[in-house]
């Protein structure tokens, strides 16, 4: 009976203990049903509950484990899921793009590693041009089609000057720029002769008529010299051709190149406007956009200019502005002319000549030398001998400067103003000397800007950006667990961008700090500041070129990935640089010191031309050392050491430096997208 007894009640016992299990195994995967995790299995073993299936990712695993502990403590949860493994046999997609601006070429994309792109300089063609290789690869065979298509666009980039050309496996698309309508079949033809048979490569060529301005025509018309058309222009074909057919009614052969920027109604005012003058029969039409002046010569009788100026007036568009006046025979007062080169690029002229014909030989040396001209030249037969060779040996050396004046009096050659040349000093010299000869009085005022120095090459703001942001990608910028303290060894990286920043010294750059979106607003916004500004004065104690640089932190305000991902999280923790103005700052003008002389013999003044430029051509390859100046010559307080024959002793001109003033300049146009990375999350340690 006691035996009977005791086994009715372990079997009640047991059957109560498998209830149990059940009713925990149904309350579970009711649960995770519910929550939408109907994959996993759940299987009661004894007091423990064992779950089984595959999930996602992790963060799925951890959010079924969480459902599971709300139904029975996690102690007697027995975690058997597993992670679905990523597909990493799938190739991803390959593409390159080719980004052509004269000399500079950038890459950008994902390539085959087995595409040897450190052969893209040679298969260019062109080992000289400055190329910026900006691409990734991946360890995946190249796709059917890839190699003959990367082959293709390296030839097709060295093919144009100026344009894009972009590569995916089998297709190559490519768009370029030429600089004349001429240009245009040509480049076409040698791109499709340049295609491998497997590639149809899709083609778009433009060539953009340049922009004129101002728009301005010039028409003189003489009766003992031949009528003269120039400058002109046109927007048209047609306009064109109308504008030469009434020069060629008047008697002038000349070209008109066309341009963009024409003002309405412009061949209705030139070709009213050139017949006027050709009426007058002496006469000049001068036009500059909107604006029309008409100036007879001296001998015009006044009717005819009344007459040539109303009928002129009745066939001007609406808006049009006519001036007419006369030009008269100036015989009293001093002999002056000047010259004016302003800030926008215009030249003027203003003073006496003694007849027409040195009038045209002095216009067309100042087209020569300083460009399209403006202004009135009067005519004085009674100016002294010599006077046309002095007022053409000042444009001559006017043609050194980008902008300035020119004063020639009978007693002196005055010349200020700023130039891209080094030895302009020196050439001015030589030029008045070459037209003049010896005894000339001469003063001379000119600044030396290196910004305007063709000699001197700058790298484009963008092109520096992209450099600057190449280090940045391949370097590791530890910071110190949320704190903005570098840590690690960061020479290797400093020593690259030395030289970078060395050539990219005149631009406008910020270097911006962001970080993920952990953390409060305003802590992760000082922080990506204080990050941003520790490697800004990390470079500047280093003794890099940063006086244009400046720092600045977004915070987590401009994210490039999302945020709910440790890869997202870990992009968006990132320093990169921008570029805050595509144009290098605008240097300070310092004063010009004055030089004042006599001109040598000719033979002098190329003597000691062919010594300063000998010297600074030394200092140069020198590295400008032992205290050479920007002219090549050695500086002493206050003098160079070469005066030259006939001068007075020369200070040297000086070289205008961009500003140490940072510009703090935060524009809120997007930012490029190159993401250097920072190697320290912000609650982590690098």
């Amino acid at each position: 009976m006691i035996g009977g007894a005791a086994a009715a009640s372990w079997t009640a016992a047991e059957y109560l203990a498998d209830a149990l299990r059940d009713d925990r195994a149904t309350r579970m995967r009711a649960t995770l049903s519910d929550a939408g995790f109907d994959w996993v299995t759940v299987r009661a073993d004894g007091l423990v509950i064992r779950l089984t299936g595959t999930a996602p990712d992790e963060v799925t695993r951890f959010r079924v484990l969480t459902a599971a502990g709300s139904v029975v403590d996690d102690r007697q949860i027995r975690d058997e899921i597993r992670l679905a493994k990523r597909d990493m046999l799938q190739a991803p997609d390959f593409s390159l793009k080719l980004l052509r601006q004269g000399d500079e070429v950038s890459l950008i994309g994902l390539i085959p590693a087995a595409s040897g792109r450190e052969g893209f300089a040679k298969a260019l063609s062109q080992p000289d041009l400055a190329l910026t290789d900006m691409t990734g690869t991946a360890a995946f065979p190249a796709p059917e089609g890839w190699t003959e298509a990367m082959d293709y666009g390296l030839r097709a980039a060295a093919l144009i000057e100026q344009g894009t050309v972009a590569v995916s496996p089998g297709r190559v698309a490519i768009e370029a720029v030429v600089a004349t309508p001429d240009d245009k079949p040509r480049l076409e033809a040698a791109l499709r002769n340049a295609a491998p048979a497997a590639i149809t490569p899709e083609i778009s060529v433009t060539a953009p008529l340049p922009v004129i301005a101002p728009y301005a025509l010039r028409f003189q018309h003489a009766a003992d010299a031949p009528a003269e058309l120039t400058p002109c222009a046109a927007d048209t074909e047609q306009a064109r051709d109308q504008i030469l057919a009434a020069a060629a009614q008047a008697g002038a052969e000349a070209e008109c190149p066309l341009g963009i920027g024409a003002p309405a109604g412009w061949v209705q005012a030139a070709t009213a406007g050139i017949k006027a003058a050709q009426d007058l029969g002496d006469a000049t039409l001068e036009i500059t956009d909107r604006n029309i002046r008409l100036t007879a010569g001296p001998e015009v009788a006044t009717e005819a200019l009344t007459t040539a100026r109303d009928g002129l007036s009745a066939k001007l568009p609406a808006g049009w502005v006519l001036n007419v006046s006369q030009s008269e025979m100036q015989t009293q007062g001093p002999a002056l002319f000047t010259a004016e080169i302003t800030e926008q690029g215009e030249a003027r002229l203003s003073g006496v000549l003694p007849d027409e014909t040195m009038r045209q030989t002095v216009q067309s040396l100042a087209r020569a030398q300083i460009g399209a001209t403006d202004g009135t030249l009067t005519l004085d037969p009674s100016l002294p001998a010599g006077w046309a060779p002095r007022v053409m040996a000042g444009l001559d050396a006017m043609g050194l400067l980008e902008r300035g004046e020119l004063t020639v009096t009978g007693e002196e050659i005055r010349l200020s103003g700023v130039s891209g040349d080094a030895l302009a000093p020196e050439k001015a010299i030589a030029a008045l000397a070459d037209r003049l000869g010896a005894g000339a009085e001469y003063s001379l005022s000119i600044s030396y800007d290196r910004l305007l120095d063709p000699q001197i090459t700058l790298p484009s703001g963008a092109l520096c950006v992209d450099r600057l942001n190449a280090v940045l990608l391949q370097s590791q910028i530890g910071f110190e667990p949320g704190g903005a303290g570098i840590v690690g060894d960061v020479g290797p990286m400093l020593d690259e961008l030395r030289p970078i920043l060395a050539d990219c010294a005149d631009y406008r750059i910020e270097i911006a700090g962001h970080t993920d979106a952990q953390g409060g607003d305003e802590s992760n916004l000082k922080l990506s500041r204080a990050r941003a500004t520790a490697l800004l004065d990390r470079l500047r104690d280093e003794g890099l070129s940063v006086a244009n640089i400046v720092a600045n932190g977004y915070g987590e305000t401009r994210p490039v990935a999302e945020n709910d991902t440790e890869e997202g999280r870990e992009a968006n923790r990132r320093i990169e640089v921008t570029l805050l103005a595509p144009d290098p700052v605008a240097p300070a003008l310092p004063a010009a010191p004055e030089l004042r002389g006599h001109t040598p013999t000719p033979e002098a003044a190329a003597a000691s031309l062919e010594r300063a430029a000998a010297g600074r051509n030394g200092a140069a390859a020198d590295g400008e050392s032992d205290g050479a100046d920007a002219t090549g010559l050695t500086a002493l307080p206050g003098t160079l050491s070469i005066p030259l024959p006939g001068a007075e002793t020369l200070a040297p001109p000086p070289v205008i430096e961009p500003p140490a003033t940072v510009l703090n300049a935060t524009p809120d146009t997007p930012r490029p997208a190159a993401r250097p990375e920072d190697a320290a999350t912000d609650t982590e340690a690098p």
